[in-house]
């Protein structure tokens, strides 16, 4: 059920992705799932060991442990909430489609954290999917990117990796990379 889960996912982003709304004369863009994408790739993962290396500012940090499905959700969460399938982001982003990669770019002028989501597909298995998000106001800033590497033959997350960067005005800024690797 999870492998059908999965494959209706990557059919639902290949196939046009529109939707009408109930009028039937307005369409509304979907954008790739990368909530559900998540959750079903955190099932996958129940009972998964994770080998994570913490860097915050230059201080290095190993933790290994073997995760529940929750505990997945708590990891990838960088990447749930890059999600940008709400329908109040609907008509906010530019999608560019071709056989090897789907692309959702933030429209100039529109407002979002989450500037691009990167699916990369090979034979119509997703290979990895990227995210990059900007915050600012006067006193702070922040900016993070991830990226979930699958493997190549099973197509089970391998790995990931986040970056983020945070600044607030007359502080020195904080810098923090994950790298974490599935352990079966």
């Amino acid at each position: 059920m999870k492998n059908s889960l999965i494959a209706v996912l990557v059919s639902v982003t290949l196939l046009g992705c529109v939707a009408e709304n109930n009028n039937g004369n307005d369409s509304e863009t979907v954008y790739f799932p990368v909530k559900d994408y998540i959750e079903v790739t955190a099932l996958n993962l129940e009972g998964a060991g994770i080998i994570k290396e913490l860097n915050l500012n230059g201080e290095k940090e190993t933790i290994r442990d073997t995760l529940t499905a929750e505990k997945w959700l708590e990891e990838l969460d960088f990447f749930i909430k890059a999600d940008i399938s709400r329908p109040s982001l609907a008509g906010s982003y530019e999608t560019q489609r071709s056989p090897e990669f789907l692309i959702h770019s933030l429209k100039e002028g529109e407002k979002g954290e989450v500037q691009k989501i990167v699916v990369k597909y090979e034979d119509e298995v997703i290979k990895e999917v990227s995210f990059s998000i900007k915050n600012s106001n006067l006193f702070y800033t922040s900016e993070t990117r991830g990226v979930i590497f699958n493997q190549s033959l099973t197509g089970k997350l391998d790995h990931f990796v986040v970056e983020t960067m945070q600044k607030v005005i007359f502080l020195k800024p904080n810098k923090m990379i994950i790298n974490a690797s599935v352990v079966w």
